[in-house]
């Protein structure tokens, strides 16, 4: 009895929504709603080399870097979200001695599929200062996590 009773209940919870379709109409499309881009420039990764502080930005989809305490002013070539490109174990930036004076860094952006992917990397090249390389990876896909090898860095201190 007690069983019988328990299906008496269930039927109506699985009849009730059946109830309100008809057959004849379409369902309702509502638009997804995508989630905004911020509009205010934001930090998208932080790394210490050579004694400065190095703060990447993503301002209006661009990737700027910031040196120090001074406003970020140099634009970068690969688009944002950009990160450092990640030394093995993947948790600081990889920095790379090019020779006695001169480190290099990698800037992973231009988003790909996965995460902190992208398909463009340029290097920073920090000798007292900081500047952008001119030399820019383009072609693959690079991942944060994954590091670059060192004649990779090679090319990038161009």
């Amino acid at each position: 009895m007690a069983h019988t009773l328990g299906w008496l209940a269930i039927i109506p919870l699985v009849l009730l929504p059946l109830a309100g379709c008809d057959s004849g109409s379409q369902p309702q499309q509502r638009p997804l709603a995508l989630p905004e881009r911020l509009e205010k420039p934001h930090v998208t990764d932080q790394a210490q080399a050579g004694g400065l502080h190095l703060a990447l930005w993503d301002d209006g989809g661009g990737c700027k870097l910031q040196v120090g305490q001074t406003e970020p002013s140099i634009w970068l070539k690969p688009m944002a979200p950009c990160y450092f490109m990640l030394a093995a174990g993947g948790q600081r930036a990889q920095v790379f001695r090019h020779n006695k004076t001169t480190l290099v860094m990698a800037v992973l952006g231009t988003p790909a599929k996965g995460k902190h992917c992208g398909q463009e990397v340029q290097g920073l090249i920090i000798n007292g200062g900081v500047k952008p390389s001119t030399y820019i990876m383009q072609g693959s896909v690079y991942c944060a996590e994954q590091g670059l090898q060192n004649f990779q860095y090679d090319l990038l201190a161009k």
